[in-house]
């Protein structure tokens, strides 16, 4: 019988396949918490010093899982997997801090001030509703409202240069600027971003005291982890600045694949995806007939949907994996059970 086989051959496949150097990133091979090995492989691709976290997870340190995403429209499915995978890490013991970037999408997609921040509480409401826990010691909150870490992306910023931020563009970049989306380069705006981004890990550590930060974030964006990791080198070597010995570390899912070949789920591109409002006839045409072309389950976008958001066990996962390599009809009916489990997902959203 044919298995998902999570080793070397694998990943160095994924890697090459989006232009990933696998010498850059750690392949994943420990548990956290609960979770185990390949648990973790079948959510996640690669990971920058989670290994550290891990440890420091058994030992009992104070440590946090950070997570965030912009407040740029309505919720698709890859702002859904990574509210799932909090989720996940949450009931496996691990505090979770999610933020909701309305500052971000004002500067780093110029949406309107208005615009984002009405989507904040729909975005709280909905994320409760599929089991995030928001008591402390987890976190789920607004930037705009978070005067104190504004503080600190200003103090912060005596150890940001701009060579840093240029080389700390999203890799998906030039495809959002060619379609009109962002600015065509790291603009103060965006830096301002960026900064505040890097803030919302750092002050976990200078005003919440965790010792370890875990930053999840698609693999695309690995890059303002580097950034952010550099910052939290610089503040180390400052002899002026006492106790700051925080270790910031970085677990990467893969690029969910856009419907109809687009490169990535994106809200910036409404055919992309799926977004939370859509009709339930809409969800189904797509998962039904918007695949786009694929070689094998791991880069179809409906098999990369059901592995990261939905609420299929791991042998359910796997089965739907075997139907999806063989395709046909056990293909097809995997397809239409996802599509009633996600429009039911979708019809929280308020």
């Amino acid at each position: 019988m044919l298995k998902i086989q999570f080793d070397e051959a694998y990943y160095n496949g994924i890697m090459s396949e989006f232009g990933y150097d696998p010498l850059k990133f750690g392949k994943i091979n420990f548990s956290l918490g609960k979770l185990t090995e390949e648990d973790l492989q079948r959510r996640w691709l690669c990971h920058h010093d989670a290994n550290i976290y891990a440890k420091d997870l058994n030992e009992g340190k104070k440590v946090i899982v950070s997570t965030g995403f912009g407040l740029s429209g309505i919720p698709h499915v890859g702002t859904l997997s990574q509210i799932m995978r909090s989720v996940i890490l949450q009931r496996e013991g691990m505090p979770v801090n999610m933020v909701l970037g309305d500052l971000d999408a004002y500067n780093g997609k110029s949406r309107s001030l208005s615009e984002t921040l009405e989507l904040v509480e729909r975005y709280k409401q909905f994320i409760i509703q599929l089991g995030f826990d928001d008591k402390s010691p987890s976190i789920l909150r607004s930037q705009y409202n978070s005067l104190d870490v504004l503080r600190t992306s200003y103090i912060i910023g005596h150890y940001m240069e701009d060579q840093m931020f240029n080389d700390s563009e999203e890799d998906l970049h030039e495809f959002y600027h060619n379609n009109g989306k962002v600015d065509s380069d790291m603009s103060y705006r965006r830096k301002l971003s960026l900064n505040l981004m890097t803030a919302d890990f750092i002050h976990l550590h200078t005003g919440l005291g965790f010792e370890n930060v875990l930053v999840m974030l698609g693999i695309d964006e690995h890059k303002y982890v580097q950034f952010g990791k550099e910052t939290v080198s610089r503040m180390k070597s400052d002899r002026n600045l006492n106790g700051f010995n925080m270790i910031l570390s970085g677990i990467y899912s893969s690029i969910i694949k856009g419907f109809y070949n687009y490169p990535k789920m994106s809200k910036s591109f409404p055919k992309s995806g799926i977004t939370l409002d859509m009709k339930a006839n809409e969800i189904k045409d797509k998962i039904m007939n918007g695949e786009g072309d694929y070689d094998k389950p791991e880069n179809n976008v409906v098999f990369q949907m059901m592995a990261s958001a939905s609420y299929l066990n791991p042998k359910e996962l796997k089965n739907n994996y075997l139907a999806c390599l063989k395709g046909k009809s056990k293909w097809k009916k995997a397809k239409k059970d996802y599509c009633e489990m996600l429009i039911d997902i979708c019809s929280r959203w308020k």
